[in-house]
C-alpha cells in the first residue's frame, strides 16, 4: 500500500467516534469523525495494488485506532461492478447471473442489491466475499452501501442544462449525470492520462446530447486546479466547480474528501 495522505487533527478527545471506510479496487481510506461528520479527528488515504483482506489488516496494524469502539461504523463498497435497476426489471434470482455476464468472474464474490427509494431503483453489486466476511467480522453494526448508492442520494437538484458529479481516484473516476429529474448515466471508468477522462466525458456529452458549454461540472476527488487534469477539463467545460468537503482548515483541498465526509454524514 502506498500512502497518499494523512491527516490528524487537535480536535481534542472523540466523543461518540464515528469512523468511515472506503473500499475500492485500489484505493482504500478512513475518516474518524463526530457523529454528523462536523469534526475531523483523523483520516488516510491509500492506493494499493489490490484491495483484499491482507490490504485491511496491513491497515490496521499501521492504525490501532480502527480496532478500537466506535459509536457508529459506516462502510462505502467501490468496487467496480454494479448495474443499476428499475423497480419493474428487478430480479433478485437474476443478479449474479447479469453481473458475471457484465463484468465477468474475479474470484469468489459476495452479490448485495440495495434500494434507493427517492429514485425508484435498485443498486446490485458485487463486492469480494472474503473481505465482506472480515469487514463484518471486524464491525458486525457497520452500516454498509455501494459508492455509487451514496453519491445518487446526495443528488438533491438538477438543471435543465445538466448535472454532471465527476469523483476522481488514483486509476478510475466515477460519473453520475442527472438531468432535471431523471438520473442519466451513473458509472465508473478505468484511466492512464487526464486525455482519457476528457474523451470519456466529451463522449458522454456527445452520445446524450448534452452542451458542455451549458452543463454544470462538479469535482471531487484527487484533483487540484494546477493539475493536468483540471487544465485538460476547463479547456473544455465552462462551469467547474469543487464540491467540497466541510473539512476546511488542512494542508490538502477540501474537495479530495467529500465522499468520506458524504459517508461520515450517514450517521447523524
Amino acid at each position: 500500500m502506498k500512502q497518499l495522505f494523512t491527516i490528524e487533527n487537535n480536535n481534542g478527545t472523540a466523543v461518540q467516534p464515528v469512523l468511515s471506510l472506503r473500499l475500492g479496487n485500489h484505493h482504500l481510506g478512513y475518516s474518524i469523525t463526530s457523529p454528523g461528520g462536523e469534526i475531523l479527528y483523523s483520516l488516510a488515504y491509500y492506493r494499493t495494488e489490490q484491495t483484499d483482506t491482507a490490504a485491511l489488516e496491513e491497515l490496521m496494524t499501521l492504525t490501532p485506532a480502527l480496532k478500537e469502539n466506535f459509536y457508529s461504523v459506516q462502510v462505502a463498497w467501490d468496487f467496480t461492478g454494479n448495474a443499476l435497476l428499475s423497480s419493474t426489471d428487478h430480479q433478485p434470482e437474476e443478479s449474479g447471473t447479469l453481473l458475471r455476464a457484465l463484468y465477468g468472474s474475479h474470484g469468489e464474490e459476495a452479490v448485495i442489491t440495495e434500494k434507493i427509494t427517492d429514485w425508484q431503483m435498485y443498486n446490485v453489486y458485487t463486492v469480494p466475499a472474503d473481505l465482506l466476511q472480515k469487514v463484518q467480522q471486524q464491525y458486525p453494526a457497520a452500516q454498509s452501501r455501494h459508492q455509487i448508492s451514496l453519491s445518487i442520494k446526495q443528488v438533491i437538484a438538477a438543471t435543465d442544462e445538466g448535472n454532471m458529479y465527476v469523483d476522481i481516484r488514483p486509476d478510475d473516476f466515477t460519473v453520475l449525470l442527472v438531468k432535471s429529474s431523471q438520473l442519466l448515466l451513473a458509472q465508473t471508468y478505468t484511466y492512464s492520462t487526464p486525455e482519457d477522462v476528457v474523451y470519456y466525458l466529451l463522449k458522454i456529452c456527445e452520445q446524450l446530447g448534452l452542451s458542455q458549454q451549458d452543463l454544470q461540472l462538479q469535482v471531487s476527488g484527487l484533483i487540484d486546479s494546477d493539475s493536468a487534469l483540471y487544465k485538460e477539463l476547463y479547456q473544455y467545460f465552462l462551469n467547474i466547480e469543487f464540491r467540497e468537503s466541510g473539512w476546511q482548515g488542512n494542508e490538502y483541498p477540501a474537495h479530495f474528501f467529500t465522499t468520506l465526509n458524504d459517508l461520515a454524514r450517514c450517521a447523524s
